[in-house]
């Protein structure tokens, strides 16, 4: 059985596992081993000197290299202590390493690194690995007994003669004297008494087992046995043991114990075994991806080389070096991102070899004592192994190329690291990432740049919270949101699933992460979480979440289609001068290239914008700006490209731009360059603030100024923008989505119940007002609020009622109506109170948005606890909400005449 064990873990056995050693050993057992064979060419009982050859040889295939030998004092074990995860150390190689630690109730493993606590007892309390301890006894006899030639074995007995004799029941040799004394004694006369030779053969074949006989003695009663097994305790006690301490416990004989124990362990080997062979995949994959990314890495050198070389010009050497330099960066942390996750599977595939190795060896070759005293914390490294989370390796780690661009005004290509290039601002699903420098100093809000999903934009909002009500005084968390910021006066709304994540910099920290849903329109914009983690945990380094100030935040965002009113994407065009001056008049071109002539260039004071130019009926404008670099106290020229759509709805558009800086004198090349950009309505303006030296500029010799006057070109290639379409009067959803009959969890739904818990009851004042969480109905936002009324012709002294209102969130440019009936309940939370309820119908529209019943139910009745609407301070509101479908009566301003 332990042949085949061996067979399936080549080369892994020497990762650095200090309950295997014993190289002394070994060498011994190698120089006995050529004894015999020389031996063997003098010996005239050549079968006998075989025979003893291979039980040797299955010896040393059954004990790996150091298996008996401290890794810290590379000497045989003295007292030997086994820690939690299975690893053996000397007892006092153990307390001089646990010396040098400056936390004294915990330390590291020698050889894995597992932090492991220190027991009250200290090293000594750390269990005695017996096992190890009689298995070295065992191996050193049978290394006795093959070293022994038959005429020269000594008699146990006297110590002086040789023996001739030996007693099979003592398992003594005995000389001729010693042996007649053997059977002349009372005790020892009824023994079998054979050959030195035919003992020594026994012996040998016993000692060929691994498996010790005796039972050691218990440490705390001296001359008292081992011989049961605790199983409330889980571990060998001895008879004293049970009278004193186990009295009362559940226990059996070793024997009894040890066939159950053996079975169980075996089970969860098995599953360590494919654990195994788990990581030997993974540790296979993680190779492969390197050779992968090596290949294409390389692959795309050759060609940015082999592009570079069609244009040798210096600026095209320029675009060649940092493209290099881009590959070069993704190389570097792809690669670094495999060699960490290299080292984690090489890690963990080394504790598991190491731990299957150990367990396999008490199960096969321990005694029934050795198998009941590792039980407990054999099947605890296991089960903590076979837990621990496999390494993921993302697909596309490997995925680098080099694209050439050929289309018009791309001047050599771009490095791709990722597999998706068209279509990314309608895609449904995307996690981006925020790295926030100086972290410490940070005291207010910081946004990331903007992530399109749905065609809506996304940032990651974080910064610092105060949270007064922690038990810690003043204590500030890590505040974390996710906001989508689409600033449109149109109705929308978007359900979202979002994954808020902090990224850990130390290896072998997971990452910390919270979930949340949210419907995400115009009000709301904004989820997530005020005290996503305490501040003093995110910067403190031992947590592995800082890193030179920095922190890194991600966010994994699965949005629904957005819904909305169907509204322009840019207002019609009416002025027919503006028309004349895009090419031909033909707003849908997809590219074009236009100028700006500047004059009186060298006045400028503050932005100049030329004239509209549409493309993809989008207007698009350079806008030039005298710029101040503070760091070298210069001025330079900052060139943009504008696409300032003002529109009610949000629109989003991909632009490839290069601008450029005309010559006004043969002989100079033009200025440009080159940008791709997502256009929306947050994010119209794009450019370079250093595009050119202000002086530069303005020196005539440079010939890019003449008369004080420059000229700026654009071209611009636009794809199709993405945005909501064109209804000016109509419903706000087609017939086929109104007819339809969907669930509750769609928006577009015609009806809905939804609840509204009321917490601290008691507490409300006059001026107190509460108001539920959305539910869209119609695909509009709708809520319950409820609020103590004043109520002048009560009888009572508190003159309040409770009131309640229906109130229609939907905050819009557009004017809207929607008829709608409601029913209001409050929810009994006793067995024999009625439900409360009242109806009304209503149309809601832009300045008529809520209503309800100021006096729904007189105050004292709803804090009454014998009427049953209230307990522990809480009341329950529901609302049945059935409206039709909504009407939009014009989109933005209306026109007259």
């Amino acid at each position: 059985m332990f042949e085949k064990v061996h067979s399936m873990l080549p080369g892994i056995l020497h990762c650095g596992i200090s309950i295997i050693g014993g190289k002394s050993l070994l060498r011994a057992l190698s120089t006995h081993r050529r004894g015999l064979r020389m031996s063997k060419r003098k010996s005239s009982t050549k079968d006998a000197d075989s025979k003893e050859e291979t039980m040797t040889d299955a010896i040393l295939s059954k004990i790996s290299d150091d298996f008996l030998e401290c890794t810290i004092c590379l000497e045989p074990f003295k007292d030997p202590r086994v820690l939690p995860c299975l690893h053996t150390f000397c007892e006092g190689c153990l307390k001089k390493f646990v010396a040098q630690d400056k936390v004294k109730s915990k330390f590291s493993c020698p050889t894995c690194r597992t932090e492991t606590v220190l027991p009250k007892g200290g090293v000594p309390s750390f269990k005695n690995n017996f096992f190890v301890q009689s298995l070295s006894d065992t191996v050193q006899t049978h290394k006795t007994l093959v070293s022994k030639e038959d005429g020269k074995v000594q008699c146990d007995v006297c110590e002086e003669e040789v023996a001739s004799q030996g007693c099979v029941v003592c398992e003594e040799f005995l000389c001729d004297e010693c042996a007649c004394a053997h059977h002349r004694a009372k005790r020892t006369r009824s023994h079998e008494v054979i050959g030195v030779a035919e003992l020594k053969k026994q012996l040998i074949t016993k000692a060929g087992s691994l498996k010790s006989k005796s039972l050691p003695t218990c440490p705390k009663h001296d001359d008292e046995k081992l011989k049961f097994y605790c199983e409330t305790c889980k571990h060998p006690i001895c008879r004293d043991c049970w009278v004193l301490q186990h009295k009362d416990h559940k226990y059996m004989y070793l024997p009894d114990a040890a066939g159950s124990v053996r079975e169980e362990i075996k089970g969860k080997l098995e599953a360590a075994r494919q654990k195994i062979a788990e990581y030997q995949d993974k540790a296979s994959t993680v190779a492969k991806k390197q050779a992968e990314l090596d290949t294409r890495s390389k692959k795309a050198e050759d060609d940015i080389d082999a592009a570079a070389e069609e244009k040798i010009k210096q600026y095209i050497r320029s675009k060649q070096t940092e493209l290099k330099e881009k590959l070069a960066s993704i190389t570097a942390t792809r690669s670094k991102q495999l060699s960490a996750t290299a080292d984690s599977v090489e890690s963990s595939l080394g504790c598991l070899s190491s731990t299957v190795e150990f367990s396999q060896k008490v199960v096969e070759h321990g005694s029934d004592f050795d198998v009941l005293n590792m039980y407990s914390d054999v099947t605890a490294r296991l089960e903590s192994l076979l837990d621990g989370p496999s390494p993921d390796i993302p697909d596309d780690i490997s995925y680098v190329m080099f694209d050439p661009r050929k289309e018009k005004g791309v001047i050599l290509g771009n490095v791709v690291d990722k597999e998706v290039l068209e279509e990314e601002e309608s895609r449904a699903e995307a996690t981006f990432r925020f790295t926030i420098e100086d972290f410490s100093k940070v005291e207010d809000i910081k946004l990331s740049p903007a992530t399109i999903i749905q065609n809506l934009p996304w940032m990651i909002v974080a910064g610092n919270e105060q949270t007064p009500n922690s038990q810690l005084a003043n204590t500030k968390t890590l505040c974390f949101y996710l906001k989508s910021d689409a600033d449109s006066k149109g109705l929308w709304s978007c359900r979202a699933s979002v994954e808020f994540r902090l990224i850990p910099q130390k290896i072998g920290v997971a990452t910390y992460q919270k979930e949340s849903e949210h419907i995400f329109y115009k009000q709301e914009r904004e989820c997530g979480f005020p005290n996503f983690m305490p501040w003093h945990e995110v910067c403190d380094p031992q947590k592995g979440y800082i890193k030179d100030d920095k922190i890194i935040l991600e966010a994994y965002v699965k949005a629904e289609a957005p819904r909305g009113e169907k509204e322009l994407i840019l207002s019609s065009i009416d002025d027919e001068e503006m028309q004349e001056k895009t090419e031909g008049g033909h707003t849908s071109q997809p590219e074009a290239t236009f100028r700006f002539t500047v004059k009186n260039f060298s006045k400028v004071m503050r932005s100049k914008v030329s004239p509209t130019v549409f493309i993809r009926n989008l207007p698009w404008k350079i806008a030039v700006y005298p710029e101040d670099n503070q760091e070298s106290n210069s001025k330079t020229l900052g060139v943009y490209l504008q696409c300032h759509a003002d529109s009610v709805s949000v629109w989003s558009c991909r632009a490839s731009v290069e601008l450029r800086l005309i010559p006004q004198k043969e002989g100079v090349e033009v200025l440009k360059v080159e940008f791709e950009h997502v256009f929306y309505c947050d994010s119209y303006n794009w450019g370079f603030p250093d595009f050119i030296p202000w002086d530069e500029v303005c020196n005539p010799i440079k010939g890019y100024i003449k008369d004080d006057t420059v000229i700026l070109e654009a071209y611009v290639k636009a794809n199709v923008p993405r945005g909501m379409k064109e209804l000016i009067i109509g419903n706000l959803f087609s017939e086929e989505v109104l007819e339809k009959v969907v669930d509750k969890e769609d928006e577009s739904r015609a009806e809905a119940t939804f609840r509204f818990t009321v917490e601290n009851f008691s507490t409300f004042t006059v001026k107190t007002w509460k108001h539920s969480p959305i539910a869209f109905i119609r695909n509009l936002p709708w809520r319950i609020g409820a609020w103590a009324n004043h109520d002048p012709d009560s009888q009572l002294p508190n003159n309040k009622s409770l009131a309640v209102q229906l109130v229609c969130d939907a905050d819009t440019n557009s004017k809207w109506s929607c008829h709608t009936s409601v029913e209001f309940r409050l929810i009994p939370q006793t067995s024999d109170a009625q439900i409360h309820s009242m109806q009304l119908e209503n149309v809601f529209y832009n300045d008529e948005y809520q209503c309800g019943f100021d006096k729904f139910m007189p105050w004292h009745e709803v804090c009454d606890p014998q009427k049953g609407y209230i307990k522990d301070d809480k009341i329950i509101l529901e609302a049945h909400v059935k409206a039709d479908a909504p009407h939009i009566f014009a989109c933005g301003p209306m026109r007259f005449g």
